[in-house]
């Protein structure tokens, strides 16, 4: 069955002249990117409409819902985020409570914000030795359920929990035993939204977790742009049961996705959907090759080594003695070997591998690590940087705190005030700070962030 790229392919090689949007009318002179153009049309007789789909784009999510095992899938082209609102959105209703891991992107607030939505955290455990957030255990989130349901005797979890949220894997590559969390909240009668963005590739390999789809959430969220070959901004959304309903999700599909859908992103993921079916195992198999040779590499290095517990796609690079910081592992291999990470932490940076690394690549890092790790051998002892690490105290709920008037000022000025915004950096986009909550001082021994906010959000005290 042909494609989405197929039908588009086509149709740009056809004698049609659109006189229909997009401006670029397909001419192939309007610049640098026209090639693109070729592509790139808009909802025209037979090419359906991704809001209300009913030919190609409903067999492509049809296709799409097959592969993961899905009741229903979705198409994003508006990231993510467009899946996380959607998703928090149908299963709310205002003034609930949403009970999600503190670790969750900014989209999970988001969501909460717009729906006036009280915040129950649950904290992962920290990885000792590395800094990094741990799984999310079902016993905790089971403990914060009895504790939200302990304030309200008599009444019924759905009552008052809209639902449960958490990410696995972590932009870290931790997964959570989701099945287990799945079984346990079910049993409460609630849904589970699991944002596995970073986990589109599970579920394909022996090597890698099975997907949450299949482990019995009622929502999934997949960026099949971060891990497969995808454009940038391309996503999944699945639903399972009836615990979510579709006709609440359509219809915040409709609110938070765009009118003008672009075809070359639903045709990319429609061909990574493809890809995965045809060459998934294959392409994974490279990917946990890759790993051991990184794996090995690092194994005869005195300093660099990786961080253990991570799914085989990230790879997170620390320097042992603690004489390199993860900023300055990440300008060295940037400036002077001209390699890209992801992500640099305090002391980490995170490669991200996919089925669409080459050997080159790999064996060029490989022997980057080698030259860093005798570099680093030169440089003096000191003293490690220690992660910062915080639980800020709540002080009014997340919504009324960012729609409170503000002031701005000094980051040194802002400690014991109440945040007016969400405070983090991106990636991960995660806040470490979130409206509503106490600004601690632990906050000025982050490097990062009082170079990003030398002015802070606090809300104005009420006279």
């Amino acid at each position: 069955m042909k494609g989405i790229y197929d039908r588009l392919k086509a149709y740009g090689k056809s004698d049609f002249y659109p006189f229909h949007m997009p401006g670029h009318k397909r001419n192939f002179k309007c610049g640098p990117l026209s090639e693109l153009y070729r592509l790139d049309i808009t909802e025209i007789d037979g090419f359906d409409d991704l809001h209300h789909p009913v030919s190609i784009i409903k067999e492509a999510q049809e296709r799409a819902a097959r592969l993961y095992h899905s009741e229903h899938t979705y198409f994003l082209i508006d990231g993510s985020t467009a899946g996380i609102l959607t998703a928090i959105s149908a299963a709310s209703g205002r003034g609930r409570k949403l009970i999600l891991a503190r670790n969750c992107h900014k989209a999970v607030y988001h969501a909460a914000f717009l729906n006036h939505l009280e915040l129950c955290y649950v904290y992962p455990e920290l990885l000792k030795g590395h800094g990094i957030a741990g799984e999310i255990r079902a016993q905790d989130i089971e403990n914060q359920i009895k504790a939200v349901l302990s304030e309200e005797e008599g009444k019924e979890p759905k009552e008052l929990i809209c639902g449960v949220v958490i990410t696995s894997p972590t932009y870290d590559g931790i997964s959570s035993d989701v099945q287990e969390i799945a079984d346990m909240v079910h049993r409460y009668d609630l849904p589970l939204i699991v944002d596995q963005a970073h986990g589109a590739h599970f579920g394909f390999h022996p090597a890698f977790p099975e997907n949450a789809v299949a482990q019995g959430a009622d929502a999934v969220i997949h960026s099949v742009h971060k891990t497969l070959p995808a454009p940038t901004q391309t996503a999944l959304l699945h639903i399972n049961g009836d615990l979510i309903g579709r006709n609440e999700v359509e219809k915040y599909l409709h609110i938070y996705q765009s009118s003008s859908p672009s075809y070359v992103l639903m045709a990319g993921i429609d061909e990574s959907i493809a890809f995965v079916k045809k060459r998934g195992y294959e392409g994974l198999d490279k990917v946990v090759k890759f790993r051991r040779k990184l794996e090995d590499t690092a194994a005869a290095l005195k300093n660099l080594k990786l961080c253990p517990g991570t799914e085989p796609g990230k790879a997170l690079i620390y320097d042992q003695s603690g004489r390199m910081s993860g900023q300055e592992l990440m300008e060295r291999l940037e400036k002077k070997y001209h390699l890209q990470m992801e992500m640099a932490s305090g002391a980490y940076v995170t490669a991200i591998l996919t089925m669409a690394d080459q050997k080159a690549g790999i064996r060029r890092l490989r022997k980057a690590l080698c030259e860093l790790d005798q570099f680093i051998e030169k440089l003096p002892f000191r003293e490690r940087t220690q992660e910062v690490i915080f639980r800020a105290q709540k002080r009014l709920p997340m919504w009324q705190a960012y729609e409170a008037a503000y002031d701005e000022v000094d980051i040194y000025s802002a400690t014991g005030r109440i945040a007016a915004e969400f405070v983090g950096l991106y990636p991960p986009g995660i806040p470490l700070l979130v409206p509503g909550e106490v600004i601690p001082k632990e906050i000025l021994d982050m490097k990062s962030i009082v170079k990003k906010y030398e002015k802070m959000k606090v809300v104005t005290p009420q006279k």
